[in-house]
């Protein structure tokens, strides 16, 4: 599967040296330091383009128009990385801020907007795409919710984008061995969890193979996956398994 990384905050390490990466995903690993810079790259990647196609309801020839957003000069893109959105958030923010880094209300407006429009064109990329995304905690009168680490009012209906939107978990035994697992079924404390495909179980290993499986299994066309985590849950090291052959042959 030919992948291709964006790599926003420099985490792109834990799976090797940029030199062991494009050996793993087939294309070199893109590290745009803003958002003008991400917008700029993601232009000369990807052109967008409008498809009609004509559909039966009952007696009626009903004509839709789509657009649909395809690489450039035939370029073979299976799979898209963002790693993170948290960080590419936080880019367009800074953009936004005066040199005193606050931004102005009108600004949280914008910020909502770019982002969702960000997900919207991302969404309409053909293949695979992974966002990995930071969480922190939000204390509410019932209890603890774990939440994307999203700057403005975007964190609340992000989930809307994606066909499967993870949580990471750390599991110890008493031996200190460690496995890393994703939540995949909401609950009051996971709110944004889901699997379209309820194909999936409520805890499973990190393993992308199970998932992109599981999507063709229902027919889905190409997939869209949100994961959410803290720092060191595996976010990225799992990211490997989007190219494992062994594992996707089983």
């Amino acid at each position: 599967m030919k992948t291709l990384m964006f790599d926003l905050e420099h985490g792109s390490q834990t799976l090797g040296s940029k030199k062991d990466i494009q050996s793993l995903f087939g294309f070199p690993v893109l590290s745009p330091g803003s958002w003008d810079q991400f917008q700029s790259t993601m232009s000369q990647l990807y052109t967008q383009k409008t498809v009609k196609e004509t559909l039966k309801v009952g007696n009626l020839d009903i004509t839709e128009e789509r657009t649909q957003v395809v690489p450039k000069n035939g370029t073979q893109v299976d799979a898209l990385i963002l790693d993170t959105f948290s960080e590419l958030s936080k880019k367009y923010m800074r953009q936004l801020s005066d040199k005193d880094g606050k931004m102005k209300l009108q600004g949280w407006g914008q910020l909502k907007n770019k982002l969702d429009s960000a997900l919207d064109f991302i969404s309409k990329i053909p293949g695979v795409i992974v966002c990995n995304c930071h969480s922190k905690i939000q204390t509410m009168d019932d209890g603890n919710k774990v939440i994307p680490y999203i700057d403005g009012s975007s964190k609340e209906d992000v989930s809307k984008w994606f066909d499967f939107v993870f949580y990471t978990k750390t599991r110890s035994d008493d031996k200190g061995n460690r496995q890393y697992v994703w939540i995949t079924k909401r609950t009051e404390k996971y709110d944004h969890a889901k699997d379209r495909t309820n194909l999936l179980p409520e805890e499973m290993e990190q393993d992308y193979s199970v998932v992109i499986k599981a999507a063709k299994d229902k027919g889905f066309d190409g997939c869209k996956i949100l994961v959410i985590g803290s720092p060191g849950s595996g976010k990225t090291y799992s990211l490997r398994t989007l190219v494992n052959k062994e594992k996707a042959t089983k």
